[in-house]
């Protein structure tokens, strides 16, 4: 597994610093490890589509400042949220895509 370290930080003031695995075989999907939310939302091991508008925000940045980041909103208070509940959304989410394009 080859690893690369990334931040985005959106314009509404939400950040995620992220580790992505780059032997990912699929081009369509990136595989994260590790995501972790200013906003309370941690997944770990997740599939995400490539999502043109979000790479505008997201940068690479070092295994230390990646670290460094973690501790820090760990240190201001930052709970961990329910990772399987951000992943039954997100499943919904995308059930309800695919019901709306059949429509279409």
């Amino acid at each position: 597994m080859k690893l690369t370290y990334l931040q985005t930080d959106y314009p509404n003031g939400r950040s995620h610093i992220l580790m992505r695995n780059l032997d990912t075989v699929n081009p369509e999907l990136h595989h994260y490890v590790l995501v972790l939310s200013s906003r309370c939302e941690l997944w770990v091991d997740v599939f995400w589509p490539y999502d043109e508008e979000v790479e505008k925000y997201t940068y690479t940045i070092t295994e230390q400042q990646f670290w460094r980041t973690f501790r820090e909103w760990r240190l201001q208070g930052l709970e961990l949220g329910d990772s399987g509940k951000v992943a039954e959304i997100l499943a919904q989410k995308q059930l309800n895509r695919k019901k709306n394009s059949k429509k279409i």
